[in-house]
This record gives C-alpha cells, sequence and structure tokens, in this order.
C-alpha cells in the first residue's frame, strides 16, 4: 500500500515534571518505523527541566506549555488539537518499543470492525532496565472484563479509532487514575476491543507509581466508574442482569485497595458490602477466599492459619 494512504496516527503525551524520564519518552517516539505520526507534548505546568529540554526538540515534534491543569483535561485538549484517525497517548515515564505504531495500525487497518486494539507491555525498573511482560491473557472478553473487574489493557500500548471518542465520548476528567479503565467500559457497549500477543511498550516502575498512600486514593474512584456506568441508559440487557455479580467484584476491588492502603477496616466493610449486593456470591470458593483475606487478612488468626496451611 502507498504509504500517503495510510492514517495519521495521534500521539499525545501530558508532561508533568519528569523531566528526567520524558527524553527516553519522546525518543521512542521519534524512532517509531511508521510514517505518518502526529505528535504533540503538552508541558503541564512543569516546574523541572522539562521545557528545557522540550526546546530542544523544536521543529522535530509539536509542544506547548501550558498552566497546570492535570493530566487527563491535557490529554482531552491535544486529541482536540490534532487530526489523526488513529490516536493515544503515552504517558511521559512510558515508551514505545520498535514496531509499536506499525503492528497497532496494521491491526486495525486488517480488522475494520475493531475500535481498539492494545498489545503487552514490558514493565522495567526507574532507570529502564527490564523486569517482566504483563501476564498471558485470553483473546479479550468485555464481558469478563467488566463483571471480573479487572482492567487488563495495558494503556501504553493502547490505540483507539477516533471515532470511538466521538461516539462515547473523551476521557473523564473527574479521574486521575483511571480515567483508560472508564473509557474501555464505556467503548465495549458500542466497539470490539482486541488484543494482539506482542509486547510494544514499556511502563517504568518507580517511586511515584508505587506509593501505597495511592492504593487508597484510587479506590473511591473505581466506585464513582461502576455507579456512573450503571446509571447509563443504554445498557444492552446481557451487562444489566450481570450488574450485581460486576458490582460484587467491584467492592472486592475496592476493598483490596483499601487493604493494600494499609486501612484494614475500611476493606474489611467493603468486604461486606460486596455480599450485601450479590449474596448468591457466598456459593463462590474465590469470592469466600477474597472476602476472609479482607475481613481479616491482617489479624494474627487469619496469618497463623495461612502458614499451617503452608501458605506465604
Amino acid at each position: 500500500m502507498n504509504t500517503n494512504e495510510l492514517p495519521v496516527v495521534t500521539v499525545i503525551t501530558p508532561a508533568y515534571n519528569q523531566g528526567h524520564f520524558l527524553r527516553e519518552t519522546i525518543e521512542s517516539v521519534l524512532a517509531q518505523d511508521y510514517p505518518h505520526i502526529e505528535y504533540i507534548v503538552l508541558n503541564d505546568g512543569s516546574t523541572d527541566n522539562t521545557e528545557e529540554l522540550l526546546k530542544e526538540y523544536t521543529g522535530r515534534i509539536q509542544w506547548e506549555t501550558q498552566k497546570n491543569m492535570g493530566q487527563t483535561p491535557t490529554i482531552n485538549k491535544g486529541w482536540r488539537m490534532t487530526q489523526g484517525r488513529i490516536i493515544t497517548w503515552l504517558n511521559s515515564d512510558d515508551t514505545f518499543l520498535p514496531g509499536c505504531v506499525s503492528k497497532a495500525v496494521k491491526y486495525l487497518q486488517d480488522h475494520p470492525e475493531t475500535g481498539v486494539v492494545f498489545g503487552d507491555t514490558l514493565l522495567t525498573e526507574a532507570d529502564g532496565t527490564p523486569l517482566y511482560s504483563s501476564p498471558k491473557q485470553p483473546p479479550f472478553d468485555y464481558m469478563r472484563f467488566l463483571v471480573n473487574c479487572n482492567n487488563t489493557l495495558s494503556q501504553p500500548s493502547t490505540f483507539i479509532r477516533r471515532e470511538v471518542i466521538e461516539k462515547v465520548g473523551e476521557l473523564d476528567p473527574k479521574f486521575y487514575y483511571f480515567m483508560d479503565w472508564d473509557l474501555w467500559m464505556r467503548t465495549g457497549l458500542y466497539f470490539r476491543i482486541d488484543h494482539i500477543e506482542d509486547v510494544i511498550s514499556t511502563y517504568r516502575l518507580h517511586a511515584e507509581s508505587k506509593t501505597v498512600a495511592q492504593a487508597i486514593k484510587a479506590a473511591p474512584e473505581l466506585e464513582y466508574m461502576y455507579n456512573k456506568f450503571y446509571q447509563r441508559t443504554d445498557l444492552p440487557a446481557e451487562v444489566l442482569a450481570a450488574k450485581n455479580k460486576a458490582m460484587m467484584n467491584m467492592w472486592f476491588m475496592t476493598g483490596g485497595y483499601y487493604y493494600k492502603g494499609g486501612d484494614f477496616k475500611t476493606a474489611g466493610t467493603m468486604a461486606k458490602r460486596a455480599f450485601s449486593v450479590n449474596p448468591s456470591g457466598i456459593f463462590s470458593l474465590k469470592s469466600i477466599r477474597t472476602y476472609l483475606y479482607l475481613r481479616f487478612g491482617n489479624s494474627g488468626l487469619y496469618q497463623g492459619l495461612r502458614k499451617l496451611a503452608g501458605k506465604k
């Protein structure tokens, strides 16, 4: 195919005080072999060396500095500034691996019914040392994704047709942690989401991405996301029929975030709430185990019983 016929791919990088990672991010986009990339870096009021670094790339990328408005509104702003028919965002501490964009575009061209495609991601140390790839997974199933309350889409490896955003709307600016998860929930109501078994990006684990405090801050977003979703008036019968189980798993997942953050009392409350919305969950061994862990996992008795059972 004539390369002039290939669609423009828009990549937005929201940058805030991550100048020490940003160069690697930018270079990973510039190194792509895909011929039509529209790349914009939006400096969201950084106070570090971000602007000085971006000046080095003047003429090679589009960039601008703005007053701080937050990651999610910045991504939405970038998409509105652009025309690419395939869009994504790449955070300022993540990178594309070689051939990433070409692989995503080829899949979307070969599968016109697909609205979103995502690949796997290599997780790295802060210095870029490889750790492990995102877990292998079966073909994406929207109902499993929704009901299990488990976001399996690796955001740095995700590419979206612009018509998806035109149909389901932009990222919800109320989200700080789960703006992508919320978008996939809305997208799956109208578009196919597919997974390709290829590692095409990196996700950097560092102090800011692993803090315990973030777990507690993230928990209310999960509750807001599912409550908002089930208030929609366009939900199909299959989705409505799964509401109780989906909400149960949402409360379990929310409890898990509180537990990780050290708020064991609230974690237990979330566990009780899970069974209150779906009493039949008591017949699931997995649900019972999750309930017991969130209610009593921090107790000496529970830990002692696990040791007796030979579990860590």
